[in-house]
């Protein structure tokens, strides 16, 4: 038997917290693809159920082309088997009221629900603050039988403003589970759950923001129904990768070197022209450095999907350079570094932004440098 295991598709997702409306679009439409192909590749591969553990979709609206879309894929495979388990971002409009629910699309709700197919039982409860503490404790399996048991949670204590349930590993073990198909997690995840058993988050299926760089996909499982035995792999399967770049220009004196440094370390990564790309320039160039964002994005843009550039940058400023110097240039710099009531990263701003508008350079205080 063969089974998809995916989660955390986030549909829907408005993909505007770095993209502008256009690409956005485009990339709100290519993960809606990417759950298209990732069904024709069941068909193609001979799956049998594909288990989607929470986070279909990203926000309680659902627009009438994700939501015609995954129903109508749903529709057209009906040898493949749907599991489905709603997670935090997913809401029970799903399905307009009134609508037949697809007869091989398989939901579960707040108690431990099961089905059975073949030798395979595949049971899952969707956790809540409420239900949380008895749901652990009830779960009984057949030990006889190969036992998936789906959730979507996150491993570990909820972060701050995080308020999603927590997976509770500990009482998880000893249970009988083979499989823990987990979801919640953006990026894959194998692990020992005790003697019998492992748990998995597979990972979003597409990155959406530069803290999803990396392969992104789905699990195959492959069962071996008489022995009970499965073999498991990870599938990349993201229409487009996500990289973050991080360049030290602190020896840089010019845009020119910045950019001929940052497309080496770009080239390290094996960064394609279809890909997101974030460069971090770090590092403290001395502040006589000509650097200009603007013109450092605009000559990599072209290049791929999408540039971001974050500068962290300090600026490192040398007072020996200036201290003999009578020219005006020099009686600004000394005037500037000894105001005791600047702070040494303004001091050093004010200094950058003199020195260019002394050069005879349009200077905007509210760039960044």
């Amino acid at each position: 038997m063969k089974i998809i295991h995916c989660a955390d598709l986030h549909l829907d997702s408005r993909m505007n917290a770095n993209l502008d409306p256009e690409k956005a679009k485009i990339r709100k439409a290519e993960i809606l693809k990417t759950f298209t192909r990732m069904v024709e590749y069941a068909a193609d591969q001979g799956v049998d159920a594909v288990l989607i553990a929470g986070d279909l979709f990203d926000r309680s609206t659902i627009s009438a082309t994700a939501r015609n879309t995954v129903l109508g894929q749903i529709r057209e495979h009906p040898g493949i088997s749907f599991y489905y388990l709603r997670g935090n971002h997913d809401c029970d409009n799903f399905l307009p009221q009134g609508e037949e629910v697809p007869a091989n699309l398989y939901t579960f709700g707040d108690t431990w629900k099961t089905y059975e197919t073949g030798s395979v039982s595949i049971t899952g409860i969707e956790l809540s603050n409420e239900n949380a503490g008895y749901a652990f404790r009830s779960l009984a399996l057949d030990a006889d039988r190969f036992q998936i048991v789906m959730l979507h949670g996150q491993e570990s204590a909820a972060s701050a403003g995080d308020r999603t349930v927590v997976v509770n590993l500990s009482a998880l073990r000893q249970r009988g589970i083979d499989y823990l198909a987990l979801g919640h997690i953006h990026s894959y995840k194998f692990e020992k759950l005790d003697a019998r058993g492992n748990y998995c988050y597979p990972g979003c299926l597409e990155g959406r923001g530069f803290d999803e760089c990396g392969e992104h996909g789905f699990v195959l499982l492959e069962i071996d129904e008489n022995t009970g035995k499965y073999r498991h792999t990870f599938i990349p399967f993201a229409g487009r990768k996500l990289y973050c770049v991080e360049a030290d220009v602190s020896d840089c004196g010019t845009t020119e070197e910045m950019l001929s440094l940052a497309r080496g370390k770009i080239r390290e990564t094996g960064c394609g022209r279809d890909s997101l790309l974030k460069i971090i320039l770090k590092g403290s160039p001395d502040v006589s450095c000509e650097k200009d964002l603007a013109y450092f994005r605009t000559s990599l843009e072209g290049d791929f999907f999408f540039v971001k550039v974050s500068d962290e940058t300090g600026v490192r400023v040398n007072l020996e350079d200036f201290q003999r110097d009578q020219s005006l240039k020099g009686e600004f710099v000394r005037l500037v570094m000894g105001a005791a009531e600047l702070e040494p990263e303004e001091k050093a701003r004010i200094v950058r932004c003199g020195l260019r508008a002394i050069a005879g350079e349009e200077v905007q205080w509210d760039e960044t440098d």
